[in-house]
């Protein structure tokens, strides 16, 4: 008798527990951003899976996409699918694509990319050096950037409607 109690007291502790941790809140998009629109974009420099590297302002004088994602994000899945069914449409807008993965190393980022068929110049950003310029919490981001440096959109988390939204900004529609 005195088992079936104790583990019926550490069924219910354990009960308790979770649903304290079902209604504990967030942090909210607000708190975890640490740019938004009309903020210079932090400068860094990123080195490319393709070996390459690239420097933020050194893209000064063209719009930049940036997008910051997890390769193990269901969210940032829908939306790099979403990106690569409007590849070609995102290709004629004269826009420069950068994605930069906040967690993983170069191999499981590659591997990610390859196995989705995702054609987008990709940074891993496995320490997160990138990823904490722009934000503490919520992937995945997006950040359009003019051509002077200054983001003029920003996303967080996934909407069906980001991709589409994007373009039609760039375009100017």
């Amino acid at each position: 008798m005195y088992r079936k109690f104790m583990l019926l007291s550490l069924c219910a502790a354990l009960f308790a527990v979770g649903c304290g941790a079902i209604n504990e809140e967030l942090p909210s998009y607000a708190t975890t951003s640490k740019v938004v629109e009309g903020d210079a974009a932090p400068d860094f420099t990123a080195t490319l899976l393709d070996g390459g590297e690239v420097t933020l302002s050194d893209l000064r004088g063209q719009e930049v996409l940036l997008v910051l994602f997890s390769h193990t994000c269901p969210d940032c899945k829908m939306l790099l699918d979403d990106m690569k069914r409007a590849k070609g449409r995102i290709d004629e807008l004269d826009l420069c694509v950068l994605l930069v993965a906040r967690d993983g190393n170069e191999e499981e980022v590659a591997a990610y990319m390859r196995d989705n068929g995702y054609d987008f110049a990709v940074a891993a950003d496995a320490n997160r050096a990138i990823y904490n310029l722009y934000a503490t919490m919520y992937v995945p981001r997006t950040y359009l950037i003019d051509g002077d440096g200054i983001v003029q959109h920003t996303t967080i988390e996934y909407e069906p409607t980001y991709v589409e939204d994007i373009i039609r900004r760039v375009k100017g529609c």
